[in-house]
């Protein structure tokens, strides 16, 4: 995703604080970015270098903040890290939130045995006064919000709360939330009769509602790799088994594993695939099985409704990128084959 958060040069600067690591001579650039964040940050924690990134690391932070309620907003780009706030690193005392909105990149969040994936387009609550790591892998960028703790301490209260919130962000108040944190840049930056706190206010509303929202859903919803695993081997039998269901759809397979659409969506992109992606396969098996019991004089248009598809053009589209080739060639194929081997028998 590429989202331009930048400002007009006429405006006055929005940032309050910008560091990057252009500033620093390339072999020395990972060395005095940690130092300068964990020293800069207004907490304790430690950032470790991922594997795979060298030197030449990448970092870019840049902050604006309101001191009168200690509220702020940041944008963040990084190669490639890994974040600890362990439990030596708590004694700080620092207990606000952190709201992330992963623009591009993708990383993990785990808080004891709870594990979060983080994807692009993605928002993600997080406590800061409990142990945390979280890990960014390529060039991740982010939209980052502190909130005060007192904003929404008596939202978060629930038996799962101490762990990282997943927000959806398709609908409701996660997208209000999303689209507002694009915008909050340029509304503060022009707004010259709105105080910071009057624009900083509506992000914590916009969290309670998502925490509202979602509250009947997180007990059932804890995202360990086995019950990611365990819910996407279930929506895969129920897609096999209703495919052919041209009213099936996403939010009406999450009822059915009691779940919510936007966790459905997570369990299988944690397995790097999607629901249009999961469906489309199966309505082709479920075609090319018709195919080959209808024999060589088979309607592909009536295969088609069949098998969920609304038409030939879209039937066709998928049968081509599922299979590599056309509905008539896979039919003309599949009884040439038969024929030899028929012949080859007698």
């Amino acid at each position: 995703m590429q989202t331009d958060v930048s400002m007009d040069r006429d405006k006055t600067p929005f940032f309050d604080w910008v560091a990057r690591t252009d500033d620093f001579v390339v072999n020395e650039r990972w060395r005095r970015w940690k130092e300068l964040m964990e020293a800069g940050l207004p907490y304790r924690c430690e950032l470790l270098l991922k594997s795979h990134h060298n030197s030449a690391y990448y970092g870019e932070f840049a902050v604006s903040s309101n001191p009168e309620t200690g509220d702020s907003f940041a944008r963040a780009c990084f190669s490639g890290n890994s974040f600890h706030r362990a439990s030596n690193h708590l004694s700080d005392g620092y207990a606000n939130y952190t709201l992330i909105y992963l623009l591009s990149g993708r990383g993990a969040i785990q808080r004891g045995s709870y594990f979060t994936p983080m994807n692009p387009g993605g928002l993600y609550l997080v406590d800061l006064a409990q142990t945390i790591t979280h890990d960014l892998v390529h060039e991740s960028r982010s939209l980052l919000c502190r909130i005060p703790r007192e904003k929404l301490e008596g939202f978060r209260s629930g038996p799962k709360d101490n762990c990282p919130l997943t927000i959806d962000g398709s609908s409701g108040p996660g997208l209000l939330l999303r689209n507002y944190l694009l915008l909050f840049p340029q509304a503060k930056q022009r707004c010259t009769f709105a105080s910071s706190s009057f624009l900083f206010n509506p992000i914590a509303e916009l969290i309670i509602a998502c925490i509202q929202e979602s509250r009947g859903n997180l007990q059932a919803e804890s995202e360990t790799p086995s019950r990611l695993k365990s819910i996407f081997q279930q929506a895969c039998r129920l897609i096999q088994k209703h495919c052919c269901d041209s009213d099936l759809s996403a939010p009406q397979l999450a009822a059915s594993l009691d779940i919510s659409t936007s966790y459905l969506h997570r369990a299988l992109r944690f397995h790097n695939t999607s629901y249009i992606n999961l469906v489309r396969r199966a309505r082709v098996e479920a075609a090319s099985a018709q195919l080959l019991a209808a024999g060589k004089n088979a309607s592909i248009l009536q295969v088609a409704f069949n098998c969920g598809f609304n038409g030939t053009s879209q039937f066709s589209r998928a049968f081509k990128e599922e299979l590599g080739l056309s509905a008539s060639e896979f039919v003309k194929r599949s009884f040439v084959k038969r024929e030899r081997t028929l012949a080859l028998e007698n």
